[in-house]
Formats: C-alpha cells, structure tokens, sequence
C-alpha cells in the first residue's frame, strides 16, 4: 500500500479516539456498518433513525459523542466495499445471544421512526439467515 493512504488513516484517526478503536475492532466496524445500512435501507436518512445511532454508537458502544463524525468519515472512507454480507459473517461463530443483539440493534434503529419500511426488514431477514438464526432461535 501507498505512504498515502497511511498518511490519511493517520491523519484521520490521529486525533479521534473513538475512530481509532473502531478501526482497531473488526466486529464493532462490522456491526456500525450494518446499522448504517439500517439508516439507509429505506432509501431515507432519517433523524430519529440518526439519532437512534448516534444514542447507541455512545451507550452500548462507549463512542464519545463528538467523535461520531469522524467515526461515520472512517467507516466512509475504510468500509465502502463491505458488503452486508461480509459485516454480517464476522458474527457467525459468536454465540447466539451476540447474534441476538446485533439483530435487536438493526430493529432497533429500524423502529426509531416508528416504521419498519419494507426494505429495512428485509435487511433483518438477510442478515439473521447469513447468521444461520432460525425463526426459532431468534424468538427464543
């Protein structure tokens, strides 16, 4: 790789502590970038769905509010060619509870507006069946 794209990691999560540990977590760059495909997948950018991220990305994630932009600039600029099935195959060996919570995230922001878009579900669908979570195992 180029000095210049290490220059620019550099100079992006230098003065970003929260950047700096997503970019340093696999599961938690996988799992943020599956919510923000949750933000998306209406075709939408939704406030409270925004909101609803930014609450979760500092209280089950420990990310300091002020760093969230550059948190959402690394994953802009680091994550684009991940696909939702690549984020969503980091958690198939984790145990099924992890598996839960993932998915009650992405319903999670999926809900902040009050409807569940058609697309949105299907994005839960997707990555509960990559997960190998059965109807059963999610209900339990």
């Amino acid at each position: 790789m180029s000095s210049n794209f290490f220059d620019g990691l550099n100079r992006l999560l230098g003065g970003n502590p929260s950047a700096r540990r997503v970019a340093d977590d696999l599961q938690l760059t996988s799992e943020l970038i599956l919510l923000i495909r949750m933000i998306y997948a209406d075709g939408e950018l939704n406030p409270e769905e925004t909101k609803a991220f930014n609450t979760m990305c500092q209280s089950v994630f420990g990310l300091d509010e002020a760093d969230i932009p550059g948190v959402l600039q690394y994953l802009k600029d680091f994550g684009y060619e991940t696909s939702t099935w690549d984020a969503a195959s980091m958690f198939k060996s984790y145990s099924i509870e992890r598996k839960k919570e993932l998915l009650v995230h992405l319903l999670q922001i999926a809900k902040a507006d009050h409807n569940v878009d058609a697309s949105e579900a299907e994005l839960i669908r997707k990555t509960a069946h990559i997960l190998g979570m059965t109807p059963e195992q999610i209900k339990a």
